[in-house]
């Protein structure tokens, strides 16, 4: 379900908050795993050098340790692209949380005065600017 599918059933402010809310735990969520999957990476590529050297010190065959080495400079890249797509996350984050507080701080006192008022709300028709 895309996020727009997912905000067209949140007709109203306080369903829109938790859609929201549930967005920006997402995204955060998210920004973790990422953030995991790159430092999981960065480790693997550091062991994979680290065994290159141990087979050269060990003698190893040239084209043995050069697999080896191979392999630790891909996971260096994948390494250096996780990084980017965690920065990524990270701003995404960031930008789910704005979205969140700008929502709560712009229309949130609409609300309130709703939630809090002794008088019915009147049609829609109502309030609309003509």
């Amino acid at each position: 379900m895309s996020v727009t599918e997912s905000l067209k059933d949140a007709a109203t402010y306080a369903a829109l908050r938790v859609k929201l809310a549930w967005l920006t735990h997402q995204v955060h969520v998210h920004a973790e795993t990422v953030t995991k999957l790159a430092a999981d990476v960065d480790d693997t590529a550091e062991q994979m050098l680290d065994a290159s050297e141990t087979m050269k010190a060990l003698a190893v065959d040239a084209a043995t340790t050069a697999e080896f080495a191979d392999a630790a400079a891909v996971m260096t890249g994948a390494k250096e692209a996780a990084g980017e797509y965690t920065s990524a996350a990270d701003s995404a984050s960031a930008a789910a949380d704005d979205a969140k507080t700008t929502v709560e701080s712009e229309h949130g006192g609409i609300a309130d005065a709703v939630d809090t008022s002794p008088v019915e709300m009147a049609e829609a028709v109502f309030y609309a600017q003509q």
